[in-house]
């Protein structure tokens, strides 16, 4: 079953880069930060994102291309989530990029209606 997608959850991120601080580290129980960037090229969008601990860098990740990506923020929260475009659907991911809520097409016409009426 596909979920609902609040738009009165999030506000649209007007920037391509964000940077969360005190970030629980992945497979740690230590914090750092998480830098998050889209990279926009001839081959699409795409999220890259990298950790930081102590002022070491971890491995670079890399998503995969897709026609856009968006960064929100959840009202109530802060939290940012990271939402992918592409032809096969949207989804949308929050700061571990493990697993996303996917939607089906109803709600991907909702989606970017209001992508499309947030101020630019």
């Amino acid at each position: 079953m596909y979920k609902q997608f609040e738009t009165d959850r999030f506000d649209l991120v007007k920037t391509d880069k964000v940077r969360i601080e005190n970030y629980l580290l992945s497979g740690h129980s230590q914090r750092g930060e998480l830098n998050v960037w889209i990279d926009v090229s001839d081959k699409g969008n795409r999220f890259l994102y990298q950790s930081t601990f102590q002022g070491n860098k971890n491995y670079l990740h890399t998503g995969v291309y897709t026609k856009k990506c968006h960064i929100l923020s959840e009202k109530l929260t802060g939290h940012y989530y990271f939402l992918d475009i592409n032809d096969c659907g949207i989804w949308l991911f929050n700061d571990t990029f493990s697993g996303s809520e996917n939607y089906d097409l109803d709600q991907s016409i909702k989606i970017q209606q209001w992508l499309d009426s947030s101020p630019q």
